[in-house]
């Protein structure tokens, strides 16, 4: 009968941790939020960015890290209407207390409500429209990206 090797010994008990940790553990949650892009036209369009989040027990669900580059802060005047124009840099927008509707260049309009969050990254073509909703003053949040 053939000994078996300490190496081949601990090899074969790091996968079976690995495979018990992958039976054992939650599945991955995600959360969708609207994203705004550009095909290689440069025709603006809504889509879905889909985040991956893991449960952390009793603090709850978080997702990984994403690298950023700050912070800013921004109110909106009650009659925003600003025409067609690119997003200056990839970057998450957070709508603190009001909605604004946006427009897409390839027709697309929706409102995003206070409270939502949505990821801009439409930075050359045609961009998009937005104006104020309501005629509410607006504070949003903008998170830009470092990718």
């Amino acid at each position: 009968m053939k000994k078996i090797t300490p190496i081949i010994f601990l090899i074969s008990i790091s996968i079976i941790t690995i495979i018990a940790h992958q039976l054992t553990q939650k599945p991955i949650q995600k959360i969708s939020i609207t994203r705004i892009w550009a095909d290689e036209n440069g025709e603006s369009h809504f889509g879905t960015k889909e985040i991956e989040i893991h449960d952390c027990g009793n603090i709850g669900s978080v997702s990984n890290l994403i690298p950023g580059k700050g912070v800013m802060f921004r109110k909106t005047p009650a009659n925003y209407n600003y025409s067609w124009h690119t997003a200056p840099r990839k970057q998450f927008i957070v709508n603190l207390d009001a909605a604004v509707e946006i427009k897409v260049s390839d027709g697309g309009i929706q409102t995003i409500n206070p409270g939502e969050v949505f990821f801009v990254e439409d930075t050359w073509g045609k961009g998009h429209f937005s104006k104020s909703v309501e005629d509410k003053e607006r504070m949003s949040l903008f998170i830009p990206t470092e990718d």
